[in-house]
């Protein structure tokens, strides 16, 4: 289960590889490799649930599938979608999409909707919903990657669950200090998360995520179909709002 922050993660683990030269690349991928040998690598980001690795005036965007996978030094029986070898190790990623951008990721990407970037603007995001999405359920919203970017199961389960808000709550009906409260809960959250990684506690740590009671007043915790994918709910702690 990929978020914003576990692509952050790896992120900064894979750090030692920046301006190194990728000596050979493969894969399945339908890519020019030949634009790929022999040159340095500049920088390793993330956008969201993206890992981006940039080079001189273009970078690979990498959105790794939810049953996907990326190893650093091992290698799976089948094929790699792409293998960027250095003279270090070697990088493999496993049922992902790759596509290449002419220019920098900030020419394509607005780094503004990214919960764990310095320039997230929560006054941006919040702008948004109400202009754009405000006849729409928060859940299906906050899932969304079109608005604000490197949300998950996890984070919108627990974020909701702190603000109180009932995940098929209509934007328009909640109100305006409960949606910028809920935008600050998605930061802090994100970066608790990003830490929590460190000892793969995450889920453990989780106040109703694949739980069973509520924490609070033991009621039974709901799992409803919310957009593309389930999510846990206290009905009786999360407030609805339509």
């Amino acid at each position: 289960m990929i978020e914003g922050p576990n692509l952050v993660f790896l992120k900064n683990k894979l750090q030692r590889y920046k301006g190194k030269i990728v000596s050979e690349v493969s894969g399945e991928a339908e890519l020019d490799y030949e634009l790929l040998k022999n040159i340095q690598l500049f920088d390793i980001q993330s956008f969201g649930k993206n890992l981006l690795f940039v080079f001189s005036n273009f970078f690979l965007n990498i959105k790794v599938g939810s049953m996907g996978d990326i190893l650093v030094n091992k290698r799976k029986k089948l094929n790699a979608d792409l293998s960027l070898q250095f003279k270090e190790g070697e990088i493999n990623f496993y049922q992902s999409e790759i596509k290449i951008y002419q220019g920098k990721p900030s020419d394509h990407f607005n780094f503004k909707k990214d919960i764990l970037k310095p320039e997230f603007d929560a006054d941006f995001i919040l702008n948004e919903w109400q202009r754009n999405h405000s006849e729409r359920v928060i859940g299906d919203v906050l899932f969304e990657q079109n608005s604000v970017v490197g949300i998950g199961a996890i984070i919108r389960t627990e974020t909701l669950y702190h603000a109180k808000i009932n995940p098929q709550s209509i934007i328009k009906a909640i109100p305006e200090k409960k949606l910028i409260f809920l935008l600050k809960m998605v930061v802090d959250y994100a970066e608790e998360f990003l830490s929590l990684l460190k000892t793969d506690e995450v889920e453990k740590n989780a106040l109703i995520f694949a739980k069973k009671t509520c924490p609070k007043d033991r009621t039974p915790i709901l799992n409803k179909e919310i957009g593309s994918a389930k999510i846990y709910v206290c009905a009786k702690c999360q407030k609805l709002f339509n």
